[in-house]
Formats: structure tokens, sequence, C-alpha cells
């Protein structure tokens, strides 16, 4: 009985040591785990669409991927993937791996790389030095948070609507 107890102790030793490792988060890996071994949950293994790595990659440099969550939406432009970042910006992405939604978190702003160029320019103009918290994309057009609290409304085409302190 003592024999088979130290064999199998250095397996499950590994075996527990693997659970706990962080899933991957490299751009050219097509699949990224989600684990909530804790919560009791099964392991879920997510595959986050390459347009949407892509697009981390370009927009969000070298920042690694922390979690992706699959979603269902109840509209078919809806959410399918939230992915929360290492700096805990989230982005949203739709089915085909078109964002629909990022957020930065305190003291982070977003890289306005990836919003229409006219939106680009309108900030460079009218707010220069003034980061974005969050863009929301929809049909209708786009929505800004500001770091200084303020809301900017655009059109689908990036032309500006409003304003909203």
């Amino acid at each position: 009985m003592m024999k088979n107890t130290f064999k199998i102790l250095p397996a499950l030793l590994l075996f527990s040591a693997s659970l706990h490792a962080s899933p991957p988060n490299r751009f050219d890996e097509e699949v990224v785990m989600s684990t909530t071994l804790f919560d009791h949950k099964p392991v879920v293994q997510v595959s986050l669409p390459k347009t949407a790595l892509a697009f981390i990659q370009k927009h969000f440099g070298k920042t690694a991927v922390r979690e992706v969550k699959a979603k269902k939406s109840p509209t078919p432009q809806g959410t399918f993937y939230e992915v929360k970042l290492a700096d805990d910006t989230e982005i949203d992405f739709g089915k085909a791996g078109n964002w629909i939604e990022a957020k930065a978190e305190e003291p982070n702003k977003l890289p306005t790389s990836f919003f229409p160029g006219a939106i680009q320019a309108y900030l460079k103009k009218k707010f220069s030095g003034i980061g974005v918290e969050s863009i929301d994309k929809s049909a209708a057009g786009y929505k800004l948070e500001l770091t200084n609290d303020t809301k900017l409304y655009f059109n689908a085409n990036g032309g500006f609507l409003r304003k909203k302190k």
C-alpha cells in the first residue's frame, strides 16, 4: 500500500500543477483557455476568431490576453466573445471577430488607431490630450466616453452628432 502511495503522489502533484498553469496568450494560437477550476466548473476551451486576435495584436500591442469568454447573443450582431487583457481592458467581439465595444480601466486609455478616421480627426482637433475610456459601435453609430467624463456621439460614418457632459 505504501509503495503505491509513493507512485501516485508525484503523478497527482504533476497533474495538479498542470491544472493551475496560465492559459496561453500568444497571438498565433487560435485557442485560448478559460479556466474556473476553483468554482468547480469544467475547463472550457474558447476558440477566438483569427480576426479578433489580429485586431488585439495590431491595436493593443503586446498586452497579453488574460481571459476569453464565449457568450450567446440575443441578436445576430451582438457580443459573442468577451476578452479581458492583462491591463484590464475589455473588448467585445461579434461572431466573425469584429469589435463591438472596448473599455479601458483607469489609469489606462484606449488606443484610437481602430476608430474611424473622421473620429480620430475630431478627437485630435477638439480633445487633444484627453484619452478615451470606452467606445461602443452599433448600426446607428459610435458612442465614446472620454477620461474627462464627456460623452461623444457620432453617426455610422464617423460624423459628429452631439456632446454630452
